[in-house]
């Protein structure tokens, strides 16, 4: 092999890897160009265009048209688009994804057979404490029950004395919600408002802090 054709060799690669990545790049600022102006339609017909599939896969496809439908509360595809995904072959991480942020949506609306649902396919994948809040706040906001007020306290401390980690301000603005929305339940409205204010500064970004403002209102 010479150089000129091992030279060649380089530089069609680097194309190969190159092109894909513009045209990947492209298409995503179309998209977040259409949705910021509001352009709804010609957003959804950039997501499902063969285009996007096959630059971004299926599975990005689908988990932007979640997104999508989450942030203009279309809760009937929010619906659909949860149910045809309960039985797809998602990774953990994948399944994380998609149903911790569908499962927070549907407990909002407080649509008991939706997170049920959400709940039962979300358990296998997450860790034992992730599962065990989760459970509490189906407990919490589809049970309305408060029995889990001692328990959370206790994870609150032991959370308190972890190491900072990327996790640790979210976690605690779960519990320190739990905790909120439990005096809530039982008419404690001084204890209920302490939490929740802590709780929407742990929680900024999250699909929880929107509930928290509403029950800051």
């Amino acid at each position: 092999m010479t150089k000129e054709f091992a030279a060649t060799l380089v530089v069609l690669a680097m194309i190969a890897i190159a092109v894909p990545m513009f045209i990947r790049t492209a298409i995503w600022n179309r998209f977040l160009k259409n949705i910021k102006a509001e352009k709804d339609q010609e957003a959804l017909k950039i997501l499902n265009s063969p285009v996007f599939k096959i630059m971004f896969g299926e599975y990005n496809r689908k988990w932007n048209l979640m997104r999508y439908y989450i942030s203009r509360e279309k809760t009937e595809d929010v619906r659909n688009m949860t149910n045809s995904l309960l039985y797809d072959n998602l990774s953990k991480q994948q399944a994380y994804q998609i149903f911790s942020n569908a499962y927070f949506y549907f407990i909002s609306l407080h649509d008991q057979e939706m997170t049920a649902k959400i709940l039962e396919r979300l358990e296998p994948v997450l860790e034992e404490d992730s599962r065990e809040q989760y459970q509490m706040l189906y407990r919490v906001m589809i049970e309305k029950k408060s029995e889990d007020i001692d328990r959370v306290r206790e994870l609150l401390e032991e959370k308190e004395k972890e190491k900072d980690s990327y996790s640790k301000a979210s976690q605690e603005g779960m519990l320190q919600y739990l905790l909120g929305v439990q005096y809530a339940n039982i008419g404690d409205k001084k204890e209920a408002e302490k939490w929740l204010k802590k709780a929407k500064n742990n929680v900024k970004g999250t699909p929880l802090e929107k509930e928290i403002k509403k029950l800051l209102k």
